[in-house]
């Protein structure tokens, strides 16, 4: 449901998106409605997709490794307590469909406060059993998420969810990887419509 199915296309696609996209300078700004951000600090990232509800910016690392970050815009009930939103989250990022090709290695989520929303932040990390490399190969690679599901501020019926991931090889550690996220989502600004 929260943009899964996106992000699994992107990751796809970014390969070929990243080399003919345009290149954004190290912090652009970057936005959707109701919220705005800098575009990543580190690496060569491109615009993927970009309409005033969803932004998927892409990089290519080595390797095959790439990355993404999505920020999107969703309906959501209203609800009475921050314990019931992260029932919500929790149950719905739990219904991602089961296609076969992935496999769950590691998934938390915690109630956060980010730059004056109410989140759910969550890690996941997913084995891809058929990963798309060069040319038609597939290979078995590790797909990092780290990301936030969060109430907009100005408006409790949308939901903002944002979301940095790594798709890299087995044995391939990044442990830069969530000090580059939290520096994306630290310059995210919710603003009113």
């Amino acid at each position: 449901m929260y943009k899964f199915t996106t992000i699994l296309i992107s990751l796809l696609f970014v390969t070929s998106c990243a080399s003919t996209s345009p290149q954004l300078n190290s912090g652009t700004p970057v936005n959707i409605y109701g919220v705005s951000s800098l575009s990543p600090k580190n690496g060569s990232w491109s615009v993927i997709t970009s309409t005033g509800y969803q932004l998927a910016l892409g990089t290519k690392l080595n390797d095959d490794s790439s990355g993404i970050i999505n920020l999107s815009l969703y309906q959501i009930p209203e609800f009475a307590s921050d314990e019931e939103f992260l029932s919500h989250v929790v149950k719905h990022r739990a219904n991602s469909p089961d296609i076969g090709r992935f496999d769950f290695v590691e998934n938390s989520e915690e109630l956060v406060q980010l730059n004056g929303a109410t989140c759910i932040k969550h890690k996941t990390i997913s084995q891809d059993n058929s990963a798309k490399v060069g040319g038609n190969k597939t290979a078995v690679m590790l797909i990092e998420y780290l990301g936030y599901n969060c109430i907009h501020p100005f408006k409790k019926s949308i939901g903002v969810h944002t979301e940095y991931s790594l798709r890299h090889y087995k044995g391939k550690e990044y442990p830069e990887l969530a000090q580059n996220a939290e520096e994306f989502f630290s310059d995210i600004q919710f603003k009113a419509f």
